[in-house]
């Protein structure tokens, strides 16, 4: 018999794959958290579909330009003075929105109306969704609880 005969007995090393397998199972269930907590729930604002339709709750409404600068109304408010019917944000410059004096804003309506719990977001063309989200994530900081989007 000759000796040039290979050994086909080996063992496979099982760390590797033992180790991978555990780092994708990782990955797996911290993004299926993260796309978890990175959700907003959103409704219909306008419609026939809209499921409060036919009730007349005090809202505000927020027109978000594409050059930065914010319109704020409150509709269906007798009590409100008329100077909050159509309140004008303008741009930081260079079409950044002025997040700091929509805050201001929200919270003195907030005091003179502290049943609003309502807000509709009217982006129009060409607005960043980053300064939509962000909008949308400060309302609801400043206790506004149902935030709806509606495009113009």
């Amino acid at each position: 018999m000759s000796n040039n005969k290979k050994d086909l007995n080996f063992e496979l090393d099982l760390l590797p794959f033992i180790s991978m397998l555990s780092c994708c199972i990782c990955f797996l269930m911290l993004t299926a958290v993260w796309t978890n907590i990175g959700t907003l729930n959103v409704e219909q604002g306008l419609g026939q579909e809209s499921s409060r339709a036919n009730q007349s709750a005090s809202s505000l409404w927020v027109i978000v330009d594409s050059d930065g600068s914010v319109e704020l109304s409150v509709k269906d408010a007798p009590q409100m003075p008329s100077s909050f019917n159509k309140i004008s944000v303008f741009a930081r410059g260079a079409g950044k929105v002025d997040f700091a004096q929509i805050d201001k804003i929200t919270a003195q309506i907030n005091n003179r109306l502290p049943d609003l719990k309502t807000a509709l977001v009217m982006p129009k063309a060409n607005v960043a969704y980053g300064d939509v989200i962000t909008l949308m994530d400060r309302l609801k900081k400043n206790k506004i609880s149902e935030v709806g989007i509606a495009p113009l």
